[in-house]
């Protein structure tokens, strides 16, 4: 999960949602006109897929229903990305819409699945809105 950047929507939702793929770290070096330095520097990056919010499904605390979302096809804005790890600020439960099935529809076969997804993914997915219990009460009566 992380900070979403509508401003523009009509009904604007403070969080984007993604699944990461990969973690990586690569050596590099910026050697470009804004460079401050031009030692080699570790860069750490997620490789990410990209959930959209299913906009045509009311939800909310206000619709009394977690908010739905599906992956973006590949022929949307950009289905795929990478995010510096620093943006993430929580990961999230994501729950498989189990009514609406799985599908082949989305994504062709891609290394972006696990072996086991069989190349399907599910339809859509709730967020799970329950609040996280930091601590757990222990009874010692």
């Amino acid at each position: 999960m992380v900070l979403s950047h509508e401003n523009e929507d009509k009904d604007p939702h403070p969080y984007w949602y993604t699944r990461i793929i990969g973690v990586f770290h690569a050596q590099v070096r910026h050697m470009g006109p804004r460079s401050k330095s031009t030692d080699v520097q570790r860069m750490d990056f997620l490789w990410v897929r990209w959930f959209g919010r299913d906009l045509n499904y009311k939800a909310g605390w206000n619709a009394k229903r977690p908010y739905r979302l599906g992956f973006m096809h590949p022929e949307d804005q950009e289905p795929f990305g990478f995010l510096d790890p620093n943006e993430v600020i929580r990961g999230v439960h994501l729950i498989p819409a189990f009514a609406y099935g799985r599908t082949k529809d989305i994504l062709a076969p891609s290394i972006a699945r696990q072996p086991q997804e069989k190349d399907e993914d599910w339809v859509f997915y709730y967020v799970n809105m329950c609040a996280k219990l930091d601590h757990v009460l222990i009874d010692h009566s």
